[in-house]
């Protein structure tokens, strides 16, 4: 497993495509950013915010998980580089099936890390910032409504919170794992893969009003009271959303695994 691993990191560090799409990433990042604190200033009008929020991290992840799944797992099978995995090093399908997941999750913690860095430098300068759009938990913790201070148990707080929802959205990321290993064409997995997760997202939207979808999701990292985690959130909703993603994962990969073995390799 650790030779997959190491082997796919080093392959994807060389990639053109993951390099470009990490700028794009930062370049989102500074740019929803920027118009949190023009918006605040009243330099720019609110109304702004509309075509902005195409660029906050709820929806650039969901475009781009799908993508990193569907070129870097889809790309395996099509160049035949899983079956010398399987057969002739003598890997097992759930090795590989791991090793592929733990690589795409660092992927997806690559892709957020732009708005972590940011956020933080954004806090530290104490300037007053909006949070024009409310899907987004970095303009959230950079709106500062409860008007805490810099200090190291702030920062700490803000970092555990960014990190679980890296998790939360690593965890989202098992459903392109899941349609990679089942259709194995990347634009397929992109398209579904956007498809679903937004789907998902908006329901988990709606079952905020809806008990009955909220039931359904409340075992899933779509449910808003399993993403909704703020600077003033209890440490059981911290473990609960922790809990919830890591489940998730092992649901996902589990049904992989299953789908996977029973399939055929050509």
């Amino acid at each position: 497993m650790i030779n997959i691993i190491q082997a796919d990191l080093y392959k994807l560090k060389k990639s053109k495509s993951i390099q470009i799409l990490f700028l794009i990433m930062w370049a989102a990042a500074a740019i929803v950013t920027l118009v949190s604190y023009l918006v605040a200033q009243g330099k720019v009008g609110a109304e702004i915010s509309g075509p902005i929020s195409g660029l906050s991290d709820v929806m650039t992840i969901a475009i781009v998980g799908p993508f990193l799944a569907g070129i870097y797992i889809c790309s395996d099978f099509s160049n035949k580089s899983i079956n010398d995995t399987i057969s002739s090093c003598g890997n097992s399908r759930g090795v590989v099936i791991i090793s592929k997941a733990i690589v795409l999750y660092l992927l997806v913690f690559l892709m957020i890390l732009p708005y972590t860095v940011v956020t933080i430098i954004a806090f530290s300068t104490g300037a007053e910032f909006s949070e024009p759009f409310s899907a987004s938990i970095f303009l959230h913790i950079l709106a500062n409504q409860t008007e805490l201070n810099l200090t190291g148990a702030v920062v700490g707080k803000m970092l555990v919170i960014m990190l679980v929802m890296m998790l939360a959205y690593a965890s989202q990321m098992s459903i392109g794992i899941l349609l990679a290993f089942i259709v194995r064409k990347t634009s397929l997995v992109i398209f579904l893969g956007f498809g679903i997760i937004m789907v998902l997202q908006i329901l988990g939207g709606l079952g905020t009003e809806i008990s009955a979808i909220e039931n359904i999701l409340s075992f899933t990292p779509f449910s808003v009271n399993n993403q909704d985690l703020f600077m003033d959130s209890e440490i059981a909703d911290i473990l609960k959303a922790i809990g919830v993603s890591l489940l998730f994962i092992v649901w996902m990969l589990s049904i992989t695994n299953g789908v996977f073995r029973k399939s055929e390799i050509k």
